[in-house]
């Protein structure tokens, strides 16, 4: 091999080794992501995106092909970005198209916040300009949802201060108490998480507000989960809380899930109880 192959050998393998890399920043990611959106690859897309399962995955019910992309500015801010981003060839679109992609950090990995994202898509360019007043609504109902549909909101901030109160009077018992249950909620969020995720895989023709809900509630009570790593009184009242707004939402889902909403109904019943029987529990109520 002479000496001008030996270095396009090296060259190329290099080019092949960095595609290869694990993408770092946000607009890496974003490149990665629609790159995998428009070849409709629906595992890239779930590698590089909020997605749970790739059996979520629509496309944001748009046709593809011929599409091509350019990016704009870039905005960090903490744990969340977003790229101006322009979409060319999009179908039944004369002009290019702009929108905004959202990403989110969880943990050292950026993801495209996909349902974000296509939201803005659906919206055009108006989108920005309310997002911030339609999360505040939506926060908002949510709260407003849940305290009017089931008293559990303030049963367990009665709870919270009566566990706050007997953990003065004695903090090494509860704190090995706290520990313990929190283990346990921890493995039943889990399975609760791993429950929905299967249904979203069993169901990918389900509509996409319901892939949407399911998708959504994965990430919520995964991200519930590792707050129970060094657990305290508001993360364990907040578990079996997001729980039971989490079961709410799943309730909203078409006939087809009815067998795992009964199972699911089941699991968030049995955090409730042991959360009531832990109570019990530190204040002597139970031997």
């Amino acid at each position: 091999m002479n000496r001008n192959s030996l270095i396009a050998g090296l060259l190329a393998a290099a080019t092949l080794m960095s595609g290869c890399a694990n993408p770092e920043t946000p607009q890496e990611v974003s490149r990665l992501f629609w790159q995998s959106v428009i070849e409709n690859d629906a595992s890239e897309a779930d590698d590089y995106s909020t997605l749970v399962n790739e059996a979520a995955f629509d496309g944001f019910e748009q046709d593809w092909r011929g599409v091509t992309v350019q990016w704009g500015r870039v905005v960090i801010d903490g744990n969340e970005a977003r790229i101006e981003t322009v979409l060319e060839g999009m179908a039944r679109q004369t002009t290019p198209l702009e929108t905004t992609t959202y990403l989110v950090r969880k943990g050292d990995e950026w993801l495209v916040d996909y349902y974000r994202t296509g939201d803005a898509l659906a919206q055009g360019p108006l989108f920005e300009q309310v997002i911030g007043k339609l999360e505040q609504l939506g926060q908002d109902l949510q709260a407003r949802w849940s305290t009017q549909s089931s008293e559990l909101a303030d049963e367990i901030e009665r709870m919270t201060r009566d566990l706050e109160k007997q953990a003065t009077l004695a903090n090494e018992r509860f704190t090995l108490l706290l520990e313990d249950y929190a283990g346990k909620l921890e493995q039943q969020l889990e399975a609760l998480s791993r429950s929905i995720e299967e249904a979203l895989e069993q169901h990918p023709s389900s509509t996409p507000e319901d892939r949407r809900r399911l998708n959504q509630a994965v990430i919520r009570l995964n991200d519930q989960s590792q707050r129970l790593q060094e657990p305290d009184l508001q993360s364990v009242a907040m578990t079996t809380q997001v729980a039971a707004e989490t079961r709410l939402t799943l309730a909203q889902l078409g006939d087809e899930f009815a067998g795992y909403k009964a199972e699911w109904n089941q699991r968030v019943s049995d955090m409730e109880n042991e959360l009531a029987a832990l109570l019990r529990q530190f204040t002597g109520a139970e031997s």
